[in-house]
């Protein structure tokens, strides 16, 4: 499998001559007042980058709102956010912006200038005009491959993530809260990716901002989106399909589209024939023009068995046709299948090691703290050992001392006058 990461989608959406044109500035008056011209699809506005539009404003989230240019239309949108987004004093989720209309995001207040190009109408430059502007033309629905989930999109503008409140909600931590955008131009689905950390997939390629189209494979985080769409202007698909060209019974290439020719024009030439009214004057007349009919009916029957001969090896041909095309797309769903779990099982290891990499410094920390432990007590038994050693230096020395006095003692009790020799008396104190 290629890697995605070298895989850029180029295909964009640019809007018609004819679209809106929209201005807005925030802090109108005000000396911080600032204005925006919008020339792009999506333009994000929120409290930091990636937002197109930055307000340095505490209440207003990192991705707050955006604004949609349709190409017929200009669409306001919430991106769920707690503050909300008020217009003209109301608070929205989804509303068309007119010119004038004021807008305000926490403390901060922005007017709308909208500019309708003189080659522009009100209609859709599809030729269509919408009943609801904030609604899609057509039903559009998006897929989780692999399941039964499925998501009916009405709005013309709907969040995919991880919040609770989004339209299309992917719960898993590769998915950012505010993941991507799902909205129209004219009457063509698109995707917008609002700064995700894990990127937008289309078809496996990253994209920032594409067109969408009916069996198109969105992926986002570990997710598989299958696109189902009406598209204005697509061809019926026919129960006899076009080939280059079909051997007829006797050998010769037939092409399909004179056998379908011959198909739509044969019967009602019958029919023409049959029902015209013949006005014979005489029998020899009428019994030739009978015997000419019925050579022609012989010859349409004849014609009619053959092109259902034909019609029968196309169908053959075009079921053959299916089989070999299936082959190639069960084999990408069995590869997409295993890279959602590859992808599944990398996104648990990569948990598993950062919880091993707490555990570790975990152990580490109630490693030095045990190592310290040991220290203050070896410190402690280092001191006990000193105590211990003084106290026997002292006991020795009392030893000492109590010896000399019982040797001092002893030698005054048999100590005599010089005089009168006779034993000095020491009072009645008894040495014992």
């Amino acid at each position: 499998m290629d890697d995605q990461a070298t895989l850029i989608r180029d295909l964009t959406v640019e809007l018609p001559a004819d679209a809106p044109m929209i201005r807005v500035t925030a802090g109108l008056g005000s000396a911080g007042q600032k204005t925006w011209n919008l020339r792009r699809p999506v333009t994000v506005i929120g409290s930091r980058r990636p937002a197109h539009i930055v307000l340095h404003d505490e209440d207003i989230s990192n991705a707050h709102c955006v604004i949609v240019n349709t190409g017929t239309e200009v669409l306001l949108k919430d991106l769920h956010t707690s503050s909300g987004t008020q217009l003209n004093k109301t608070r929205v989720n989804l509303a068309v912006l007119a010119d004038g209309d004021v807008i305000n995001l926490g403390n901060t207040t922005i007017q709308v200038a909208i500019q309708i190009p003189e080659s522009g109408s009100d209609d859709s430059s599809f030729g269509l005009e919408f009943a609801d502007p904030t609604k899609f033309l057509g039903p559009v629905s998006l897929r989780l491959i692999h399941t039964d989930t499925n998501w009916q999109i009405e709005d013309a503008v709907v969040l995919i993530g991880r919040h609770d409140d989004a339209g299309v909600r992917l719960d898993h931590a590769d998915v950012s809260a505010r993941h991507a955008l799902l909205f129209r131009v004219g009457t063509t689905p698109a995707v917008f990716d609002l700064g995700s950390r894990t990127g937008l997939w289309v078809n496996g390629q990253r994209c920032s901002l594409t067109p969408l189209h009916n069996d198109d494979r969105i992926t986002v985080g570990t997710f598989g989106l299958l696109m189902q769409c009406f598209e204005p202007g697509a061809n019926t698909r026919l129960d006899m399909p076009a080939t280059p060209s079909m051997s007829a019974p006797d050998g010769t290439k037939r092409n399909t589209e004179e056998v379908g020719t011959a198909h739509a024009t044969s019967a009602p030439a019958t029919a023409t024939i049959l029902d015209t009214p013949l006005c014979i004057e005489n029998n020899s007349a009428s019994a030739a023009l009978e015997t000419e009919l019925k050579d022609l009916h012989g010859d349409i029957t004849e014609t009619w068995e053959r092109l259902n001969h034909w019609r029968t090896q196309l169908r053959n041909g075009t079921s053959a046709l299916d089989e070999k095309e299936t082959g190639p797309e069960s084999r990408d769903v069995e590869a997409d299948a295993k890279d959602a779990a590859f992808r599944g099982q990398l996104h648990d290891v990569s948990r598993l090691h950062e919880q091993i990499l707490v555990r570790e410094r975990e152990l580490a920390a109630q490693a030095a703290q045990l190592q310290a432990e040991r220290d203050a007590i070896a410190d402690y038994r280092k001191g006990c050992s000193q105590l211990e050693a003084d106290l026997a230096r002292r006991e020795q020395e009392l030893n000492r001392r109590e010896h000399a006095l019982a040797q001092r003692w002893s030698r005054l009790l048999t100590t005599t006058c010089p005089h009168c020799r006779q034993p000095v008396s020491i009072g009645n104190v008894d040495p014992e």
